[in-house]
């Protein structure tokens, strides 16, 4: 290993703490992953890992040296900081002393739907905004067996710091593809793909609905919903039921709902 950086100005960490900006994250085309937990997963499921930044305070740990410190057989760069620095870069309130810089991997929608099963179990987040909620509704979609995620431009980024936080590792399990336009919509509808919109004007629930073969549901924004351009292009429009005195829920509940329900009515297809 390298001697310890002490520098705030060094350039390889100002590189690493732009990261924490999506801006950079495209220009770099990485991300940061911060904790043991999830740089442990990211070792173990073979994710494209640049360096790791390690604490000069944790060195005695000796769990923390077995699981990090070996990851050097696979050509991982290890970046030894003071304290200080390591502060710098980090981001949670009591911070491990761990960090990694992962290489994003850049999945084209032509090439993912090549990949995924007979009949796909897709699902599109569009124009969501709450980093929480995406990590959240990323996890359960992983949980739930989903192929593939699309992510609308607008939406905010899956790679940030407390949607990586909310995802706890799944980002490394499901392959994640940005899209823009409609002509993704296309794409799918070509591969004989049913899109599933929830609209709260829709007459059918979300138990009704067959969700055998090819399916894409689309989870909208928080505040407003399914855009009209994709509810018009929808092949099924669902609705959850509200029984209470609310007018809406939570997107990340509502897409467990409608995930696990996908999931239960598809069986093993």
């Amino acid at each position: 290993m390298k001697d310890i950086i002490e520098s705030l100005d060094n350039p390889k960490i100002k590189e690493i703490r732009s990261l924490h900006k999506k801006k950079y994250r495209k220009k770099f085309g990485k991300y940061l992953i911060e904790g043991k937990r999830i740089v442990a997963e990211a070792l173990e499921h073979g994710a494209k890992i640049d360096s790791i930044i390690i604490s000069s305070d944790y060195i005695g740990d000796e769990t923390y040296q077995e699981s990090v410190l070996n990851s050097g057989i696979r050509n991982i760069e290890l970046i030894r900081v003071t304290e200080k620095v390591f502060l710098s870069i980090a981001k949670t309130e009591s911070p491990q002393g761990i960090i990694a810089v992962i290489h994003k991997e850049e999945h084209s929608l032509e090439k993912s739907l090549g990949k995924l099963p007979k009949y796909p179990y897709i699902v599109t987040l569009e124009n969501l905004q709450d980093p929480g909620n995406m990590g959240t509704i990323i996890r359960t979609a992983e949980a739930a067996g989903v192929d593939l995620i699309l992510v609308t431009k607008n939406s905010t980024d899956p790679y940030g710091d407390k949607a990586l936080r909310s995802s706890m590792g799944a980002i490394f399990h499901v392959p994640i593809v940005e899209v823009e336009g409609m002509e993704w919509l296309s794409l799918l509808k070509i591969n004989k793909i049913q899109v599933i919109a929830t609209d709260l004007s829709a007459t059918k629930t979300y138990g009704e609905l067959d969700y055998r073969g090819g399916i894409n549901l689309i989870i909208g924004n928080e505040g407003h919903g399914i855009s009209k351009n994709l509810l018009d292009q929808a092949d099924e429009k669902i609705i959850i039921p509200i029984y209470g005195n609310i007018d809406s829920l939570n997107a990340s509940v509502a897409s467990g709902i409608l995930l696990y329900k996908a999931r239960e009515k598809r069986g093993i297809v």
